[in-house]
């Protein structure tokens, strides 16, 4: 049976967007710097080169959240024509009108259809917006995927026409702003050409050292520990690429946590290498694709011939094909961040050493593509494609020649020392234990099976139901082997555990704590006979309006928390693409209401300070008549309407200061008698409780 210690939460992140800037480590001293000292400069288009899988996506939904409030003078409005290649200027634009005019509260429907064609749309819709509806604010258009409309370089592109629509119009707006987000090289876009004289791209690549630090240590502070050589062999497999280094983190603390190791020292890392490297490869399988999905199949083709011949020592056969197609090489480098040519001028190198060991691995040489790289290419001529129906050769399952490199090599064996040992050990301390460890594994079972029958009746404390969860989550991990695996001889374990789920998450909801059930919910399976009711639960929460705004948006923060956890949640999973995009709608529509609310509430709160002052502004003016009239001066009225004024009043230190004057002054005059003062005195107190102004409080 596990530990306690297993169950601490993995804190890194990989494969899924950072949806906020205090776990987006690395850019805040480089591409945020950078965007800010343009916005100062009044540098009013931005272009931002992001490399392919580098975490594009988490660094544009955090790059608002750097403009905090006491500096908010600019107003973002994120839009992706990922999904608009071949979609018209007009319905572009169109779309975007719709996500800008989103962001305003109330915005008139006339002002909104003068984006009916592009010209109006910047000649009319954005100066409207801009000099009327943002309140002093500067417009920030964060376009996202901007090459996407830009790939032909034959014909006059949408993206070639919004550019020079937003050069002229940033010339009449000083208010507006854009960044423009391009995931390939800008130079490819050739609409570009003059621009790029007189500004250069912000480059947003790989981590530097320090920065690569800060991921590895931070999110596991008061967790985990690393010591400086640990860090050092990290930061040689990721060389500093933000997903990687998350994912080679994720699987040290994984391992850590199940072996109970505190501590990360230079040989916590050499002993886990082979361990790790195994499960990352496997774990982060998307993320690495992507390393190829940007390149073509000439291009895969020669980017694996330099991974498999990279650590070769002296002149072999493949190091001679790469000089041969040595201007596809100086393409890639100039064009693909990952390689880079060595510094001896002898060949290329991949940049993350993990890469290239998963490339070797993954997808090893052939002989026909050893053969085509083979001939001896023309002038200009491309890599020879590979009659594979242009895909990715099947990974062999011969053993891979190439494999780990010498370091990895090295640290493999204390790897396995760790391997052997650790079973036995554990094995060890079972049977000093429990005695008969199957007998042990046998009894937990029949136990656990009680415990879940016992606690599914209904006249069980809700509380203890709760509890009693909780218990069973840290004594059976279910992340790697459901009940049903670790209980064989026990039927419909995992089923009988899911109602008990199902029944602690009706609990929760009957009191209203939804957060605490979404938690619940997201632990049961898909086993679970009437799983269908679970997702129809979760859905009905994110996208109706079932729940207050408030405990909606303690859903979907839930839910996105347990998305970036190694569980992930099973009815409601970012693993479909759709839900984790629509979460993400959703939560920005809750953001929208909760500012329209705040606006809603501060216009009520102006509007009561209005009627507040102006009921001031006539009691004062009420006491004042009161001692100026010439036949009748009647102060007892004048310190009754003085005594209404409260103290938001703009005057109010003169209302205290006359009243302080009529009740302590000596400075009769034929206006102002003893007898008078006296009267001040008496009604003075007599209002004392009732009189914010008096000289008595």
């Amino acid at each position: 049976m596990n530990t306690s210690h297993n169950f601490t939460t993995n804190p890194y992140i990989f494969g899924t967007p950072i949806y906020k800037k205090e776990q987006l480590y690395g850019r805040e001293e480089t591409t945020i710097k950078q965007i800010k000292n343009h916005f100062k400069a009044d540098i009013q288009i931005t272009l931002l080169h992001v490399q392919r899988r580098i975490g594009k996506t988490s660094l544009i939904t955090c790059l608002p959240q750097y403009f905090t409030e006491e500096q908010n003078d600019f107003k973002f409005v994120t839009f992706s024509f990922q999904s608009y290649k071949d979609k018209s200027r007009t319905e572009i634009l169109d779309h975007l009108a719709d996500d800008i005019a989103g962001t305003i509260y109330k915005l008139p429907k006339e002002v909104r259809a003068l984006a009916d064609n592009p010209y109006n749309f910047f000649q009319l819709f954005l100066p409207r917006i801009i000099n009327e509806y943002l309140s002093g604010k500067k417009l920030v258009l964060l376009l996202d995927e901007f090459d996407v409309l830009g790939e032909d370089s034959t014909i006059s592109t949408p993206g070639e026409y919004l550019f020079d629509w937003l050069e002229q119009v940033v010339k009449q707006e000083k208010k507006l702003f854009a960044i423009l987000v391009f995931g390939r090289p800008v130079q490819d876009m050739t609409y570009l050409k003059n621009f790029l004289k007189k500004q250069t791209p912000i480059e947003v690549g790989l981590l530097d050292k320090e920065s690569t630090q800060n991921l590895i240590v931070e999110p596991a502070r008061g967790k985990l520990e690393y010591e400086s050589d640990a860090i050092n062999a990290i930061w040689q497999l990721s060389a500093g690429h933000p997903s990687l280094t998350q994912l080679l983190c994720f699987y040290i603390f994984k391992n850590c946590r199940e072996q109970g190791i505190k501590k990360v020292v230079h040989t916590n890392v050499e002993s886990h290498v082979e361990l790790i490297l195994d499960e990352a490869m496997e774990g982060g399988g998307a993320v690495l694709n992507g390393f190829l999905d940007a390149l073509n199949n000439p291009e895969k083709l020669f980017f694996r011939v330099v991974a498999a011949s990279q650590n070769e020592v002296g002149e072999n056969r493949l190091k001679t094909y790469i000089k041969n197609w040595h201007f596809v090489g100086k393409r890639l480098v100039k064009e693909y961040s990952f390689l880079e040519e060595k510094k001896d001028g002898t060949g290329y190198k991949i940049k993350v050493e993990l890469v290239r060991l998963w490339l070797v691995k993954k997808y090893p040489l052939s002989d026909e593509e050893k053969l085509q790289m083979g001939k001896i290419p023309e002038k200009n001529q491309n890599l020879p494609e590979i009659n594979n129906n242009h895909k990715t050769p099947v990974p062999e399952q011969n053993d891979n020649p190439q494999g780990p490199n010498q370091i990895a090599k090295f640290l493999s064996l204390l790897m396995v020392v760790s391997v052997i040992l650790a079973p036995i050990m554990f094995t060890v301390y079972r049977i000093m234990s429990s005695g008969n460890s199957q007998v042990v594994q046998n009894d937990g079972c029949d136990l656990l099976w009680e415990k879940i029958d016992r606690y599914l009746k209904d006249e069980i404390d809700k509380e203890e139901r709760s509890q009693v969860i909780e218990k069973i989550n840290s004594e059976w991990y279910r992340e790697e082997q459901s009940l049903d695996e670790q209980c064989p001889n026990i039927d419909g374990l995992d089923e009988k555990y899911n109602q008990l789920l199902w029944k602690s998450s009706l609990d929760k909801i009957g009191s209203q704590k939804y957060e605490e059930a979404t938690k619940t919910l997201c632990k049961i399976t898909n086993k679970y006979g009437d799983f269908s009711e679970v997702e129809n639960t979760l859905e009905e929460w994110i996208f109706n309006n079932t729940l207050s705004n408030e405990n909606k948006e303690k859903v979907i923060e839930t839910l996105i928390k347990q998305n970036q956890s190694p569980n992930d949640c099973p009815a409601y999973s970012f693993k479909n693409e759709q839900n984790e995009n629509l979460l993400s709608q959703q939560k920005n529509l809750l953001s929208q209401q909760k500012n329209l609310l705040s606006q809603q509430k501060n216009l009520l709160s102006e509007q009561k300070n209005l009627q507040s002052e102006q009921k001031n502004l006539q009691y004062d003016q009420e006491a004042k008549n009161h001692v100026d009239n010439d036949k009748n001066y009647r102060y007892e009225k004048a310190v009754e309407s003085y005594c209404k004024i409260t103290e938001s009043y703009a005057s109010f230190n003169n209302t205290r200061k006359q009243l302080e004057e009529w009740f302590f002054g000596e400075n009769y005059t034929v206006h102002f008698t003893l007898e008078d003062q006296q009267i001040v005195r008496e009604k003075l107190k007599e209002l004392k409780g009732q009189c914010p102004a008096s000289p008595l409080k």
